[in-house]
């Protein structure tokens, strides 16, 4: 289950991308897709915490990211333990939970679809400082935080 962590922030940048280009004309105008994703997230981070809590292994991914010569190279990966499996079910839902009151909240503003696209991408953010293994990563984040407007 942990192999599957990737994708929890993934999902979330997944569903950023799909209401920033296609909100409008979605179900819901985008609402709906931000908060299906932060939900498969969810259940996936679960599942993650259940098996760390029984007994499952850290697991680390970690590959290149721009090999500019065979000497250097920029690492980029994710680390799951403990610590980090707690941290996604809890970013996780505070996410889902701040998606589905901004419905009722937020119905009827005039940036109703950017308002939901920039809190996928600001879950996105704090999902992949979660799962940061190195100050890349960390870096990334920032700049989702800062293109989202937090």
């Amino acid at each position: 289950m942990e192999r599957l962590a990737w994708l929890v922030p993934a999902l979330t940048l997944t569903a950023w991308a799909l209401i920033l280009l296609l909100g409008k004309r979605l179900p819901g105008k985008g609402a709906p897709v931000g908060i299906l994703a932060v939900g498969i997230g969810w259940v996936i981070s679960l599942g993650i915490l259940a098996r760390v809590i029984g007994g499952g292994e850290a697991y680390h991914l970690s590959g290149e990211w721009a090999p500019f010569s065979s000497d250097f190279s920029i690492p980029i990966g994710i680390t799951v333990d403990g610590l980090a499996a707690v941290l996604l079910v809890v970013v996780t839902t505070i996410s889902l939970l701040v998606q589905v009151y901004s419905v009722g909240y937020m119905r009827g503003d005039r940036r109703y679809v950017l308002f939901f696209a920039n809190l996928s991408l600001f879950t996105g953010g704090m999902l992949i400082v979660v799962l940061a293994d190195n100050l890349l990563f960390l870096l990334v984040e920032r700049r989702f935080v800062h293109w989202s407007g937090k």
